[in-house]
């Protein structure tokens, strides 16, 4: 807010700023008592017997006290009121005003300007408890404490009149008999202020209510010259109120590459909440925004002890009472509650020592944790699940992808239909080479197109011939319509010559070549010789004609006699005339002739040679040639036929088959070079597979793909050992061990600060002896005070008691001046006014504050009874805004305690820009009863009140609330219960029915008994830091006897309205019931504003059922993991009722459909729903492996889910077994485990699909246990200190002393017989395992 400068000096500034903050209390009651019946129960005349009874410190009855009618009835009223302020001031303000007063001191004093003031002050006060009789018609008093002097009168004493005297001494004076007496300390104080003039010190014993509430500018620890102090006047000075917008230190190094050892938490902490630890631990200052349920408490309770770990003394205030108990007990669970010291006006000496001996006992007896093994198994799972998220999102450089989006490729492919099926896989220099897998697809589509992949296509007889344009394609078909032509013609003639020559015709054309080239041979050796030298074998005329060497070469003896005589008789077969050079030569040629001739010939004849064979020679030569191109053509085909050879049928088939197919050599040409490029780059077996399958010019895209990912993803997989050994079952354990490990690390945060308090004890009493000895005196000689332990040594104090909690408005009267402390944490800061935080403030340097500025503002507020009519409360400014407008602000933004989604996200929307989030809960698809309800009473009419704008405080309400409340006692008796309303008068109205309906309900008395979280019925406007199980909020205004609504909701209505509106939805932790008697058609909303308006638009989000539409519309949306969509499917087919994509933060939740909601009477019906996430998701990868595998599943599991990770890895290699497991949670039977879609095959019971390459379980890590119990059912609290290691399971005899074979290579370790199973896996394959 603006201040006007007040000059240049900041100490001139500081009070005037102070003082303009304006009163955080009214009237002073320690000063300025005016005691009335109303707000004060005179004792003063009471009766002798129950007074002495009461003096003497004994519990005693009002009635005993007041037998006059009149005067009990008085009393009885200002009893009422006197309980509802001290139980007021104690729970908001964290102050104790109930004291019974002693004797009363009256004076008038005047001021430097002549005014005068008449002061009344109580003399002795001493604490008093004002309790209710367990009659419920009766209260009863005890006094708690000792007596002491009133210290605002010893203070005023000696300012005003320099009065010295010790006010110890002069209260010990009331116990100088067995009882309290006042007589004595009055008659001193008469003799110590006899020259006070105008001063009377009378008797009177009154029960009121009374508090020193110092000013905060005479606290001496406040300096202008304190930092944040100098910051917050620099803002009030420039009018800013708004946030600052700093950054808030960090840490840099990420959650999961912390070591353990140097993380410190006693309490889980999510990410927001770890956010701001690493701002406190790095010694930053910072504002926290907070909303209800978001865990304040819990982040604080981290911060306070980190802080005490480092060695720091920490400072933690809250006015709400309520909350510094919770602090304390959230410790005191921890064991560590000795860490605290809590502060108040009535201290004593007593408690301090206890608390000291407690502290140093637990230092004593400390135990240092055995922590390296956990903390070495919790880095080596983490980092584990770590890197096999990271292995599974991590592109890969080479393909350009990762296996994730491999699977999901593969698994959208294989939900086409038709979907492809290629079994081949691509080389890797293969896919190097493909740099574009759109073109190459393009390239394939054309090409089946032209026929490539085509029965027709292949089945051609110029399919795979080489032929690269037109000119050769019409080249090659008249060349085979040539031969087909000129064949025939040829066989006709030398079938004419066979049957001339007596031979028989050859059955092949390459045959008539040689028959041709043979009587062409024979024709020439006729020429030299006579017919009949074919009437013999000339084998020996061969010998003699030959040369001796090639008779030595053959081991041939022939005498030259012989040798004679056979050269003679083989010139004689030589014609005449005729000469030969070489005869050895032409008789070896004829002797081939004559074999040959003896192959064909049909008669015994001399051979014979036709005319005309030259002519019919060349004409075969011609032939030959062409045949010989065309085979050249035709040789890229798949038989690749060799023409010459093939029998003359076959032949004239192919020629005419050829000549006829013209129309497949039109595309022959761009088919064939498209196909040979193909194959040149490696892609042949997958050319050779499309055209198998006569693959269409639709799906080759597809087929490509197929290959392509599957191979890519066997190469990731093959090079990545965190995939390739690992499967669903060995995830779900390790995950599963993780937890424990985390649970048992955050378990030991306890321990570790005890450990090291400890070590510092000792560390200090070994450096500092002297010291060590005076606090031990300290001890011995008598029971210390704060101000003698503030005398200590601050090494010797933090080591016992690091953690001091007050409220803010005590700290100036219970601290030194000179106390100051490392770190400041203000819980609740919102309803903190800071001209009360300022001394808290100024005894630190490091500021951590928490609020809600949604909730609304600080309002004064007055210590006597009925204060409030005169002075009406005013608002004041926030602790919490000022904070902001100076230091770095974060935000906690996760509601835990949020009792329905549809009202978290109301409240979200309409008060915190949408950015509350909250997990759902089970029972939203359970069907089971909702926590949130909104009831309508359709009764609920009245008359308008005389002195306020509106029908409050219905007796339908009224009735209905009673009812809701026995009705809460009857079916939760262990659920805490309050009653918030809108109005005091309606607060009241109930409070007195629910007490008259109690004394017919006897059996409920347990329920009221008080206690922590004692059934209250408040109204709104103190409701701030009630929090209980179950809620009833009335809002406690009707309608007319007419039925017209007056829109007048009291505080809600209000300018701060909407906080108290918020204030009243955020007090239930698990269940809020809402009592209205308006419809939203009975409102007009242009006539309700503030709290008001949002009441109307939840009566409308409720009662319209838009409520139900919202979510309806919400609940479910498609997933784009085809995955998930694939195992959605399946778990649908087996009746399962299932939604994907669940509010945008579940990938899939599960019931069991039909299954029966639990009841009262048979809770053991109900099977939970499965929440289940995905490893894929852009969520979870981006969440650290604390919270995604052990803080949101243990949140989960406490919403009421079955909570089950889906491991992409598990899903995509056994989608059936997923499913089954799922199933089996649900309690679904499935008999033979039937395919969840047409085409799709399950594997068999208890294995899943095998991976190619790098297939198989992982082998069981060192230490961590084998089996499925871990992975099943992962405890969501630590069951040890650390996971415990189970022994190797062997499968070997008992006598071997080394197992024949591994665990994992035994069939019955995995549920399944013995035997070979390979055909079987080849068969039960999934859809998208090729």
């Amino acid at each position: 807010m603006p201040v006007p400068d007040a000059g240049d000096s900041a100490e001139d500034f500081l009070i005037p700023w102070l003082r303009r903050l304006g009163p955080h209390a009214g009237t002073d009651t320690l000063l300025h008592f005016t005691p009335s019946r109303s707000n004060s129960i005179d004792l003063t005349h009471a009766h002798p017997s129950g007074l002495a009874q009461l003096l003497a410190g004994r519990r005693t009855r009002l009635s005993t006290l007041l037998r006059d009618p009149d005067q009990y009835s008085a009393a009885m009223k200002a009893a009422r009121l006197l309980r509802a302020k001290v139980y007021e001031l104690a729970t908001e303000r964290g102050i104790d005003v109930g004291y019974l007063a002693a004797g009363t001191a009256s004076w008038r004093t005047m001021d430097d300007a002549g005014r005068t003031d008449s002061l009344t002050a109580p003399v002795l006060l001493t604490s008093v408890a004002l309790t209710v009789h367990g009659s419920q018609d009766d209260y009863e008093l005890q006094l708690t404490d000792k007596a002491r002097l009133n210290p605002a009168l010893v203070r005023t004493l000696h300012k005003d009149h320099g009065i010295d005297f010790d006010p110890e001494a002069v209260a010990r004076l009331a116990y100088s008999t067995a009882r309290f007496d006042p007589h004595p300390v009055l008659d001193r104080l008469r003799a110590l202020t006899d020259n006070v003039r105008g001063m009377t010190v009378e008797h009177h014993i009154l029960v009121s209510t009374f508090a020193d509430l110092a000013d905060v500018g005479a606290d001496s620890a406040v300096r202008p010259e304190h930092p944040l102090l100098a910051a917050l006047m620099d803002a009030a000075r420039e009018g800013i109120d708004s946030p600052s917008g700093a950054e808030a230190p960090s840490r840099d190094t990420p959650l999961d590459d912390r070591d353990p050892s140097t993380e410190f938490l006693i309490l889980d902490a999510d990410p927001r909440q770890q956010k701001v630890l690493d701002a406190v631990a790095a010694g930053g200052s910072v504002v926290v925004s907070a909303p209800p349920g978001t865990g304040q408490t819990q982040t604080a309770l981290n911060a306070a002890a980190a802080l005490a770990e480092q060695g720091k003394s920490v400072l933690v205030v809250a006015e709400r009472r309520g909350t510094l108990n919770q602090f304390v007990q959230e410790l005191d669970a921890l064991n560590l509650g000795s860490l605290v010291l809590q502060l108040n006006a009535n201290s004593n000496p007593a408690q301090l020592k206890d608390q000291l001996v407690r502290a140093i006992v637990r230092n004593e007896k400390a135990v240092q944790p055995k922590l390296t093994s956990l903390h070495e198994t919790l880095v080596s799972h983490r980092h584990k699940l770590l890197d096999h998220v990271r292995s599974l999102h991590n592109v890969r450089s080479r393909w350009g992808c990762s296996p994730y989006q491999a699977m999901q490729s593969l698994a959208e492919l294989t939900s086409l239909n038709p979907a492809p099926a290629t079994t081949v896989r691509l080389k890797r220099s293969v896919m190097d080479s493909i740099p574009n897998r759109t073109e190459l697809t393009a390239r394939l589509r054309r090409a089946a197109e032209l026929g490539g992949f085509s029965r027709e296509a292949t089945q051609s007889p110029w399919f795979g011939a080489k032929l690269r344009n037109r000119k050769e394609t019409e080249q090659a078909h008249t060349l085979a319509v040539d031969l087909a032509r000129d064949i025939p013609l040829l066989q006709e003639k030398v079938r004419a010559v066979a049957d001339h020559s007596h031979i028989e015709l050859g059955t092949t054309f390459e045959e008539w070549g040689g028959q041709l080239d043979l009587l062409v041979a024979v024709r020439a050796s006729l020429d030299k010789f006579t017919p009949d030298i074919f009437d013999r074998p000339v084998t020996d005329l061969i010998s003699a004609t030959a040369s001796s060497s090639w008779r030595r070469e053959r081991t041939i003896e022939m005498s030259s006699m012989t040798r004679s005589r056979l050269r003679r008789v083989a010139k004689e077969y030589v014609r005449p005339g005729v000469h030969i050079s070489d005869l050895h030569q032409s008789l070896v040629e004829v002797q081939e002739q004559r074999a040959l001739w003896t192959k064909y010939a049909t008669t015994e004849r001399h051979p014979s040679v036709p005319t005309g064979l030259a002519e019919i020679n060349s004409f075969y030569r011609t032939i030959d040639s062409r045949l010989a191109e065309l085979t050249s053509i035709l040789a890229g085909t798949p038989e690749k036929p060799k023409l010459a050879a093939m029998p003359l049928d076959e032949l004239a088939d192919r020629l005419a088959e050829l000549a006829r197919d013209k129309q497949s050599l039109a595309t022959l040409p761009e088919r064939t070079l498209l196909l040979d490029e193909m194959r040149e780059n490696g892609l042949g077996e997958l050319l050779d597979d499309l055209a198998e399958r006569e693959v269409g010019a639709r799906q080759v895209g597809g087929e490509l793909e197929l290959a392509w990912w599957q191979s890519a993803l066997e190469a990731m997989i093959s090079g990545d050992d965190y995939l390739a050994m690992s499967d669903g079952a060995s995830l779900r354990t390790l995950e599963a061990e993780y937890r424990l490990a985390d649970n048992a690390h955050v378990a030991s945060g306890a321990g570790r600060i005890r450990w090291a308090l400890a070590e510092r004890w000792r560390a200090a009493l070994e450096t500092m002896p002297a010291e060590a000895e005076q606090l031990r005196g300290l001890l011995k000689e008598g029971e210390p005070g704060l101000e003698a332990l503030s005398a200590q040594a601050d090494e010797l104090v933090t080591a016992l008691m690091p953690v001091w909690a007050a409220s803010p408005l005590v700290l100036p009267l219970v601290l030194p001046q000179d106390k100051t402390f490392d770190a400041v944490i203000v819980l609740d800061a919102e309803s903190i006014s800071l001209q009360s935080v300022v001394p808290a403030l100024a005894r630190s340097r490091q500021v951590i504050a928490f609020g809600d500025d949604r909730l609304g503002g600080p309002r004064s507020f007055t210590v006597s009874v009925g204060d409030e009519r005169r002075n009406a409360p005013e608002h004041l400014p926030s602790a919490y805004r000022a904070l902001a407008a100076v230091l770095p602000s974060l935000a906690l933004r996760d509601v835990y305690r949020g009792v329905d989604k549809d009202l978290s996200d109301f409240l979200s929307e309409r008060f915190y820009d949408g950015e509350l989030t909250r997990l759902p809960s089970g029972s939203e698809i359970t069907g089971l009863e909702r926590p949130f309800r909104v009831e309508y009473l359709p009764d609920g009419t009245g008359m308008p009140s005389s002195d306020h704008d509106g029908v409050e405080s219905v007796a339908a309400e009224v009735t209905r609330v009673v009812d809701l409340v026995f009705e809460h006692i009857r079916h939760r008796p262990s659920y805490s219960l309050a009653v918030v309303t809108a109005s005091a008068r309606h607060a009241q109205r109930v409070g007195e029915a629910v007490r008259l309906f109690m004394a017919d309900a006897p059996w409920a008395a347990d329920f009221f008994k008080p206690g922590n979280e004692s059934f209250r019925v408040v109204p709104v406007d103190r409701a701030a830091g009630l929090t209980r199980d179950a809620v009833i909020f009335s809002l406690g205004f009707g309608r007319t006897p007419h039925g017209r609504a007056l829109h007048n909701f009291g505080p809600l209505s209000a300018p701060d309205g909407r906080g108290k509106f918020v204030t009243a939805m955020t007090r239930a932790r698990y269940r809020l019931h809402v009592l209205t008697c308006f419809q939203p058609g009975d409102l007009d909303p242009e006539r309700l504003g503030h709290g008001a308006l949002d009441f109307y638009e939840l009566l409308r989000m409720e009662l319209s059922g838009d409520a139900a539409q919202a979510s309806s519309a919400d609940g479910d949306a498609a997933n784009q993991d085809p995955l998930v969509a694939d195992l959605v499917e399946r778990l649908r087919y087996r009746g399962a009722a299932v939604r994907s994509n669940y509010d945008g933060v579940l990938d899939i939740v599960a019931g069991a459909g039909t299954g029966v909601p639990a009841t009262d009477d048979e809770p053991e019906l109900f099977i939970p729903p499965v929440a289940i996430e995905s490893d894929g998701s852009d969520r979870y990868r981006s969440m650290s492996v604390r919270e995604r595998s052990r803080l949101r599943p243990q949140l989960l599991e406490r919403m009421g889910w079955r909570y089950m990770p889906l491991w992409t890895i598990e899903v995509f290699t056994d989608p059936e077994g997923c499913a089954e497991l799922i199933s089996g949670y649900l309690g679904l039977e499935h008999n033979g485990r039937e395919t969840a879609r047409s085409g799709a095959q399950g594997p068999r019971e208890g294995s899943g699909a095998t991976m190619e390459p790098g297939t198989g379980n992982s082998g069981e890590s060192e230490g961590r246990p084998t089996g499925d119990s871990a992975a099943e059912d992962t405890p969501a609290e630590p069951a040890a200190a650390q996971p415990s290691s189970a022994e190797t399971t062997s499968t070997a005899p008992h006598g071997d002393v080394i197992p024949q074979r591994a665990a994992e290579d035994d069939p019955r370790s995995w549920n399944e017989e013995d035997g070979n199973h390979d055909e079987w896996l080849k068969e039960q394959k999934p859809p998208h395992w090729s």
